[in-house]
């Protein structure tokens, strides 16, 4: 049995009277998209079309179960669509998956900022029954893989987008967090990750996204422990390295942890997908068990665009002001630790 929906946001969310609450977190919701998916023994023929403003593309992955759930059976990938668009890809699983007769697999679709799935506006799921294949239904194109690196892997959860790391692919956050260890979820995006074998750990414990509250299901941290060496970092993202230096040089940021405010370093701008960014870090080091509470301020000294939106001053986005919380435990095993950085922070008061 094929499953067919139809996903037009704007419309579906003033339906839902959902759109208010919507705009007063500041979240847009373009784009739209019908998705058809045939799942195949070895591989999977999807059928999009919509109309897609300029910014925003589509990205999909296959999965062995229902809900977006089970095993990848493809890499996350990228469909380039502008204005009013129809497409189709028969995409062939990854080496040695296929879906017997009579099971159910599924697609999951975002619709995202281009380079950025994690700024999902559109985040859901199709399951297909496998009884026999078919032909695409529209032109035939082909997507970008992002490979394993930046794939939405399920281990049971939604999945949604991913947030690249300034070391390269992207941060994980922990197949199922542990609550005494990380702070309230405010879910915009949810996603999953591998799991690394010890539950709420994290695959890159201690890269810590400085916006993490708002983006907890694809940037939570997960446990930390007093051995993990903490590096925070945030990044900014244009359609060209020139409009990226001029954020650099019209951007003031105050960035906080437990009210200090942090140095930071400055990447060199780099191309990923068809975007370029920039990335900005602190090394923290070494934290004692305690709760940590990083403050977010972005403004800019004049206005600025990404090439997609407008930023600064006399703009519909005047200002960023974002936050994450963390708790760090001791290590389980007993290790010793020295030179622990928060001789200059101290740790925050759970519950402060």
């Amino acid at each position: 049995m094929r499953k067919f929906i139809v996903i037009t946001l704007l419309a579906a969310l003033l339906l839902a009277g959902a759109y208010t609450a919507l705009a007063q977190q500041g979240t847009p919701a373009p784009g739209a998209a019908q998705i058809f998916v045939v799942v195949c023994e070895s591989q999977a023929v999807v059928n999009f079309t919509g109309t897609m403003p300029t910014g925003y593309d589509v990205y999909y992955q296959m999965f062995s179960a229902a809900g977006g759930t089970g095993n990848a059976l493809t890499n996350l990938r990228q469909v380039q669509v502008d204005g009013v668009y129809a497409f189709s890809e028969t995409i062939p699983y990854l080496t040695g998956a296929t879906v017997p007769t009579g099971s159910i697999a599924s697609i999951r679709v975002i619709v995202g900022r281009e380079g950025n799935p994690a700024s999902a506006t559109m985040n859901t799921t199709v399951d297909d029954v496998q009884d026999g294949c078919n032909n695409p239904q529209n032109p035939v194109g082909t997507s970008i893989d992002l490979g394993s690196s930046a794939a939405v892997v399920s281990t049971g959860s939604t999945a949604g987008g991913s947030i690249f790391s300034p070391f390269g692919g992207v941060i994980q956050p922990p197949a199922a967090a542990a609550p005494a260890a990380v702070a309230t979820a405010q879910p915009l995006v949810v996603i999953g990750a591998r799991d690394t074998g010890e539950t709420g750990r994290s695959e890159t414990a201690g890269v810590i996204f400085a916006e993490c509250n708002q983006y907890m299901e694809n940037a939570n941290p997960g446990i930390l422990y007093d051995t993990d060496n903490i590096t925070i970092f945030w990044s900014w993202f244009a359609k060209t390295p020139e409009l990226v230096q001029e954020h650099i040089d019209n951007a003031g940021y105050v960035v906080a942890l437990n009210g200090i405010p942090l140095p930071i370093n400055i990447s060199p701008i780099e191309q990923r997908g068809r975007n370029f960014w920039v990335f900005y870090t602190h090394n923290v080091g070494q934290l004692e068990p305690g709760a940590y509470h990083i403050d977010f301020n972005l403004i800019w000294g004049k206005p600025i665009s990404d090439g997609y939106d407008d930023f600064g001053p006399d703009t519909e986005t005047p200002v960023i002001n974002s936050n994450c919380d963390f708790v760090v435990q001791k290590n389980p095993d007993g290790l010793e630790v020295s030179d622990k950085y928060n001789r200059q922070f101290g740790p925050r008061p759970v519950g402060s």
